[in-house]
């Protein structure tokens, strides 16, 4: 059999954007993520009943979860992170990002506590506080990390 002198022809993938594949993917992602903090939570309820093996079949699934998120993950990074839209790119540009939306993310959590309180739902709306300051937190340790003043 001759050798081809021709080059080997090239895939290229086709663009995952604006697809309805990302939409699925993007799905698939918020759902697995659920299933695991759900699966999760289960177990920790097994376990204070005294149900051992259900826990441990519970974590099993939320592991099982996880993992699956990760892989679909994997694959909308392909495109751009999936629910920010921002190119993932060098460990310095992933930190950056995430600072800044650490950042946004604490005032939108200051304008769901606000809009809870003003519902008359005052324990969601510390929740809510909570987490802004968790949001806060995590954007200052990701500039000490940025900036090298860990």
């Amino acid at each position: 059999m001759a050798e081809s002198t021709l080059p080997a022809a090239r895939y290229t993938p086709p663009k995952l954007d604006d697809t309805l594949t990302r939409e699925h993917l993007e799905a698939a992602l918020r759902d697995e993520a659920v299933a695991a903090v759900e699966a999760s939570w289960f177990a920790r309820i097994a376990e204070i009943e005294g149900e051992p093996e259900a826990a441990r079949a519970l974590r099993e699934i939320a592991e099982q979860h996880n993992v699956n998120a990760r892989g679909t993950l994997d694959l909308l990074l392909r495109a751009r992170e999936p629910l920010t839209g921002r190119v993932v790119g060098a460990t310095a540009q992933n930190i950056a990002a995430l600072e800044r939306f650490y950042a946004e993310d604490a005032l939108s959590e200051a304008r769901r506590a606000s809009a809870a309180r003003r519902e008359g739902f005052s324990d969601i709306g510390s929740w809510f506080e909570s987490v802004g300051r968790l949001r806060a937190a995590h954007a200052a340790r990701l500039a000490t990390i940025r900036t090298g003043t860990d």
